[in-house]
C-alpha cells in the first residue's frame, strides 16, 4: 500500500519537521546549534571510526539519537526527495558503518570508553536497545532508498545477536526492550527465520523463573562488576536502585507476559515489549499471546491512560503505577512513551481489526504527542502534564534539547510516517479500512485487483470526510472507522443516504459496506464535532467532580493567558454549551468560547465560616497541543463543575 498524505493540519506539521526540525536535529548531533545541551553523538562516532580523538560524550545510549534521526529521514525521503537530507543520512551510515566492528558490534560508549564492559549488564546498559534503533533505522531507511550499506550493518549487527544470545547460548535479556521489535521488523523484511527466533526468545523468557532481573544482577553486585551508571557517575561500583530486589516490575518482568494481567513498570520498556508481543501473536496465530496482548491493551487504555493518551502516571519510575491512579499536575506521560503506544496500538489493529485502537492512536497522536513539539518543531516536551500552577509555572516551557534526548527524534520519525497509520488490510484482504481521516491518496493492489481512492478531510476542524474512489476492484469492500468521540454520523454515497442494516453494518467499530462500491463513486461522511464535556470514570480521585472540554478529537484546556490566574477557582455549570471560533493564531485554531463562573473569598482569612461568591467569567478554551506557544502560565485540562445554581458540587 503506498500513501501519500496531501491535508491542510497535517502538511503543516510534516513540513516543519522536514524543514525545520531534521536539520535542526543533525546540527545538534553534530553540536553546531548554540544554545542547546551538547550532543555529542556525530563526535562519538568520528572517535569510534577513527577519524577524530576525544572521550565519549552523553548516555549509554546516546548513539540512538542518530538512529532515530536516521529513521526519521528515511520516512522524510519516502514523501519527497531531498538531496540535502539523502547527503547527511549516507554520511551517517558512512560513519556508523567504519565505526562497526568486523563481528558486527557497533556501541560508542563501550568501543570508546569501556570496552571491558561489554555486555556485562544487559540489564542497565542498553546495549540491546541501542542495536535494536540502529536495526529499526536500517530497515526503515533499506525499504525507503533502496541502501544496500545500511541494510549490510543491519544483518551484520543482528547476526551478532542470533550468534550470541538465545536457547543454548548466552542467556540474557535487555533491560529496556527495543530489540524484540527491531528483529521482528527485520523478520518481516527479510524473512530470516533466525531473527524471529531471538525475538521470540527475548519476549517468551522475560519474567520467566529463574528470573533473569533477579538473579543476573545478584551475580554482579557479588563481582562488583559496575554499571554505566556507577562509572559515570560515581567513578566507582555502587549498587543500583533497581537490582538485587525481588522488585523487578520496572523492567515488566514480574512475571512471564502471558501472565500479567496489568500494565506494569517504565512505561516507554513496556510498551515496546508489548508491541513486540502483539506482532508476534500475529505471527504465529498464537491465541494466548493474542489474550495477554488484549489484556494488557484494555488495562492500559481503560484503566491508566489519560483523557490526551499520555500513559506512565509518575516520574519515580518514568511509568505507570496502579489502575485509576491519574494525577494531573505532577503526572509524568512522558513523551515517547505516547509514542510507544501508537506502535502498540497499530500491531494491535493489524493482530485484530478494531476501531479502540485507531481511536488510542488518534487521542495520543492530537494530544499527548503533537503538544509534545512547539509549533515551530524546535522545542520538546519530555513529560506532559494535564495541570500547571504555582511555582512550577516557571519551568512550563519546552526546551531546546536534552541530555538525554530520547524524545525530539522519537517525535520526527512518528510524524513522517503517518502514512503507515491511515488504512490497512483487513485479515483476508479483501476490505480496505480507512482508519485516520487524514487528507490522502491510497493505493495499492491485493488479490482483487488494483485500488486507487483519495480521501478528503479537513480534521480536527472540520468533520465532513469525502472518499472518491478512482479505482476500486468489483470484489473489495471498504470499512470506515467510527470514532468513539462522534454522537452521530451521516453517510452518503453518490449524494444517496446509506441505511444501516441495508446498505452496511457496524462491526468492532468500523462501518463496513454491503456491497462492492463501484469505480468513480463518491462517499461523503460526516462526523459530529460538537464540543463536549468529558467525565472521568468516578473511581479517579483526581478528577472527580470535573469535566474536560473535548471536541472531537481534540482535548482542550485553559490558559492563564486567555483566562487569568488562579485557574482552580474556576467552575462549569452541567450542560455549558460552548460557541466556536475559528481563528487564524496559533497555525488555525478553533477556539471555543462560554462563560464559567469564579470563586472568590469574601475574607482575606485562610478560613471562613462564609461561602466563598460565584462571578461569571467568560472563558476561551484552547487545544491541549497547543499550550505554551505564546506564554508561560497556568494550565489545566480538567475542571470543577458548578450545579445549574451556581454550587459547587
Amino acid at each position: 500500500m503506498k500513501v501519500r498524505i496531501k491535508d491542510e493540519f497535517w502538511d503543516k506539521r510534516i513540513e516543519v519537521v522536514q524543514k525545520q526540525m531534521l536539520p535542526f536535529q543533525w546540527r545538534v548531533l553534530n553540536d553546531q546549534e548554540e544554545g542547546v545541551e551538547k550532543s555529542g553523538v556525530i563526535h562519538n562516532f568520528k572517535i569510534a571510526a577513527k577519524e577524530a580523538e576525544g572521550t565519549f560524550h552523553g548516555m549509554v545510549f546516546q548513539d540512538t539519537d542518530l538512529y532515530k534521526w536516521l529513521e526519521a529521514v528515511a520516512y522524510s525521503l519516502e514523501i519527497k526527495e531531498d538531496k540535502q537530507l539523502e547527503s547527511w543520512a549516507q554520511e551517517a551510515i558512512r560513519l556508523i558503518a567504519k565505526a562497526q566492528r568486523e563481528d558486527g558490534y557497533v556501541n560508542t560508549y563501550f568501543q570508546i570508553f569501556q570496552p571491558d564492559l561489554e555486555w556485562t549488564d544487559l540489564t542497565d546498559n542498553h546495549e540491546l536497545y541501542t542495536f535494536g534503533h540502529l536495526i529499526e533505522a536500517g530497515v526503515a531507511y533499506h525499504e525507503a532508498t533502496g541502501d544496500e550499506m545500511i541494510l549490510t550493518v543491519v544483518r551484520k549487527a543482528a547476526d551478532l545477536l542470533v550468534s550470541k544470545f538465545g536457547y543454548g547460548k548466552t542467556q540474557g535479556l535487555p533491560g529496556h526492550p527495543e530489540i524484540e521489535l527491531a528483529l521482528l521488523r527485520l523478520y518481516h523484511l527479510t524473512e530470516e527465520e533466525n531473527y524471529l527466533e531471538l525475538a521470540k526468545y527475548f519476549i517468551l523468557e522475560r519474567g520467566k523463573k529463574p528470573n533473569y532481573f533477579i538473579e543476573e544482577p545478584k551475580k554482579r553486585i557479588e563481582k562488583k562488576i559496575p554499571s554505566w551508571l556507577d562509572v559515570m557517575w560515581n567513578e566507582g561500583f555502587v549498587r543500583p536502585v533497581h537490582e538485587g530486589t525481588e522488585d523487578v516490575s520496572y523492567y515488566v518482568a514480574s512475571k512471564q507476559l502471558v501472565d500479567q494481567m496489568v500494565a506494569e513498570g517504565h512505561a516507554v520498556r513496556a510498551c515496546y515489549l508489548y508491541t513486540a508481543l502483539a506482532d508476534l501473536a500475529s505471527l504465529r496465530n498464537d491465541s494466548e499471546l493474542k489474550d495477554a496482548a488484549e489484556r494488557l491493551f484494555d488495562n492500559t487504555t481503560t484503566k491508566q491512560m489519560y483523557i490526551t493518551g499520555g500513559i506512565g502516571q509518575t516520574w519515580k519510575n518514568e511509568g505507570f503505577t496502579h489502575d485509576y491512579h491519574l494525577p494531573n499536575e505532577d503526572n509524568y506521560c512522558e513523551t515517547c512513551a505516547g509514542i510507544a503506544l501508537i506502535f502498540w496500538a497499530e500491531k494491535m489493529l493489524l493482530m485484530e481489526t478494531n476501531s479502540k485502537y485507531t481511536d488510542v492512536i488518534e487521542r495520543t497522536l492530537y494530544n499527548n504527542t503533537l503538544g509534545s513539539m512547539n509549533l515551530e518543531g524546535e522545542s520538546f516536551y519530555y513529560r506532559n502534564e494535564l495541570e500547571r500552577a504555582g511555582k512550577d509555572v516557571k519551568n512550563a516551557g519546552r526546551p531546546g534539547w536534552f541530555g538525554c534526548a530520547c524524545c525530539p527524534p522519537n517525535l520526527a520519525r512518528l510524524i513522517l510516517s503517518l502514512n503507515h497509520y491511515i488504512a490497512h488490510y483487513g485479515k483476508n484482504g479483501n476490505i480496505l479500512y480507512l482508519d485516520q481521516f487524514i487528507g490522502a491518496t491510497i493505493q495499492g493492489e491485493t488479490n482483487e485487483g488494483t485500488y486507487q481512492l483519495v480521501q478528503e478531510a479537513n480534521m480536527p476542524w472540520n468533520g465532513n470526510i469525502k472518499v472518491t474512489l478512482q479505482q476500486f476492484p468489483e470484489k473489495m469492500r471498504l470499512g470506515l472507522r467510527l470514532p468513539e468521540w462522534s454522537a452521530s454520523f451521516q453517510l452518503k454515497v453518490n449524494e444517496e443516504t446509506m441505511i444501516e442494516g441495508v446498505d452496511f453494518t457496524i462491526n468492532r467499530g468500523y462501518i463496513i459496506f454491503n456491497h462492492s462500491l463501484s469505480e468513480g463513486a463518491v462517499i461523503d461522511y460526516v462526523l459530529d464535532l460538537q464540543p463536549r464535556l468529558a467525565y472521568a470514570n468516578t473511581l479517579v480521585k483526581a478528577d472527580a467532580g470535573k469535566v474536560a472540554i473535548t471536541r472531537g478529537p481534540i482535548v482542550y484546556c485553559l490558559e492563564e493567558e486567555d483566562n487569568g490566574n488562579h485557574l482552580w477557582q474556576l467552575a462549569f455549570r452541567e450542560g455549558t454549551i460552548f460557541t466556536e471560533q475559528k481563528t487564524s493564531e496559533l497555525q488555525g485554531i478553533v477556539r471555543l468560547n462560554s462563560e464559567a463562573l469564579r470563586d472568590e473569598s469574601l475574607t482575606h482569612g485562610l478560613y471562613s465560616y462564609q461561602a466563598p461568591k460565584k462571578k461569571q467569567q467568560s472563558i476561551s478554551a484552547i487545544p491541549f497541543y497547543a499550550r505554551y506557544n505564546r506564554s508561560v502560565g497556568e494550565m489545566q485540562v480538567w475542571h470543577r463543575v458548578a450545579d445549574g445554581d451556581g454550587n459547587n458540587k
